[in-house]
């Protein structure tokens, strides 16, 4: 690939690419912008500039054609002597209307093998949202064979394996996937293409970013560790609350989906809900497995840790963050924000240990910005040096909105050394314009 080519893919950072594939998937814009800390606007330019850069690289990768044009009255690129129309003209064109008409039963049987595909998929994730685990695996697996790189298969099977409570397998698939994401971005930014894709065909394998994946095997740890503390000696009453909880999960007792479907579940379980706050700390070993499933039921886990302030359940809304689940991420983020100062040493506490983790640890980055306090001033101008350029962009921006322009020596040195990036770009700007 030409360097022309490479510098246009290194140019699209991780940080880009992900929440424009996730709005490519379908997913809500407003929610997906949030997320990655951009305005929706900005969130569709960077959809539009990776297409139109994808278009742009797919046009200079059409083959030259291997004969110039040639006129009917003109002599026979053969070398014959003879006129083009009294010589190869017939052969040349039966050879294009046979190559032409190759092409076009390839794509419709690569069209059929994606729909077949894709069919396949909806299958599998059907079993695994009925709590069929084991069925689950052996449909998923059984198409891994054919399409080893499909992540959506994979994603299947680890979350089968760990809601079967066989967290270890989990563990060692999302390990291996981070690891094979790595080096598929790795030769993507180099070639332009997965290694399964023909050159101008679109691989049918669909790749999760290391982002997704890493933040997959934080989840499948974190099962692990709350399985261990489920209690051996269950209580029957909050047993008994836990079930009810879980019936926000049934579609035939709650139909409705998205913000209206949250609205009706939460009415129809607030006397639940308030049961289990007043009960106390003792409940967050049973609600922890609940948060690690992306369900109804995972929504209310948040709100109800929060009602404790308890060390592990301040500490476990800071695990819930990084899972990267929409709502429940999101929920978890704006209750830290609400313990304020207190919240602080918790978040030092974690970008103390499991290191390699921090990439997604941007919101509780962020949470730190909003807290606003001395305490979480010193601690953004500490994670300037982080050796994550992610981390050190999401703690730039954090900056920016104490307003407090002492702190530009620090960031405009660090933006520098990551080869600036966006968010501290702005954040930098803000400072200079006070």
């Amino acid at each position: 690939m030409n360097k022309q080519k490479k510098l246009m893919f290194d140019a699209i950072s991780e940080e880009q690419i992900k929440p424009v594939l996730e709005l490519l998937q379908g997913g809500d814009p407003d929610l997906i912008a949030k997320n990655a800390g951009i305005s929706k606007e900005r969130l569709f330019k960077l959809r539009d500039e990776l297409l139109a850069r994808a278009e742009r690289q797919k046009a200079a990768e059409q083959p030259v054609a291997p004969l110039r044009k040639v006129g009917r009255n003109q002599p026979c690129p053969c070398g014959s002597g003879k006129k083009y129309k009294h010589c190869c003209i017939e052969k040349h064109e039966a050879a294009k209307q046979s190559s032409d008409s190759s092409e076009v039963k390839q794509i419709k049987a690569r069209e059929k093998e994606q729909k077949q595909l894709i069919d396949g998929i909806d299958k599998a994730f059907g079993l695994l949202a009925s709590g069929l685990y084991h069925e689950a695996i052996r449909s998923a697996s059984k198409l891994l064979k054919r399409y080893p790189n499909e992540d959506r298969l994979h994603d299947i099977v680890a979350s089968s394996y760990m809601y079967a409570k066989e967290s270890e397998k989990a563990i060692e698939i999302c390990r291996c996937r981070w690891e094979t994401a790595k080096s598929e971005k790795a030769y993507f930014v180099e070639h332009g293409r997965y290694r399964d894709a023909e050159v101008d065909k679109p691989a049918l394998s669909y790749y999760y970013p290391p982002m997704t994946w890493l933040q997959k095997l934080w989840v499948a740890l974190k099962y692990r560790d709350y399985q261990a503390l489920y209690p051996e000696s269950e209580d029957p009453d909050i047993v008994s609350l836990i079930s009810t909880l879980q019936t926000a999960d049934n579609p035939i007792s709650f139909p409705e989906k998205h913000s209206r479907g949250l609205e009706i579940r939460k009415t129809a379980l607030k006397a639940t809900i308030d049961r289990l706050k007043a009960i106390g700390p003792q409940v967050v070993p049973y609600l922890l497995p609940l948060a690690c499933k992306y369900s109804w039921t995972g929504l209310f886990v948040p709100e109800i840790l929060f009602s404790y302030k308890s060390e592990l359940a301040i500490r476990s809304l800071i695990d819930i963050s990084m899972f990267g689940f929409a709502y429940a991420s999101g929920a978890s983020l704006h209750y830290l924000e609400q313990l304020g100062e207190e919240v602080i040493p918790y978040i030092e506490e974690a970008f103390n240990k499991e290191r390699t983790f921090d990439p997604i640890k941007t919101g509780i980055v962020s949470v730190l910005g909003n807290v606003r306090v001395p305490a979480a001033y010193e601690l953004l101008l500490r994670l300037l040096d982080h050796n994550s350029p992610h981390i050190v962009n999401w703690a730039g921006d954090a900056l920016g909105k104490f307003n407090n322009p002492r702190a530009l020596p620090a960031m405009v040195a660090a933006n520098k050394r990551i080869g600036g990036e966006q968010m501290i770009d702005a954040a930098i700007q803000k400072l200079k314009n006070l």
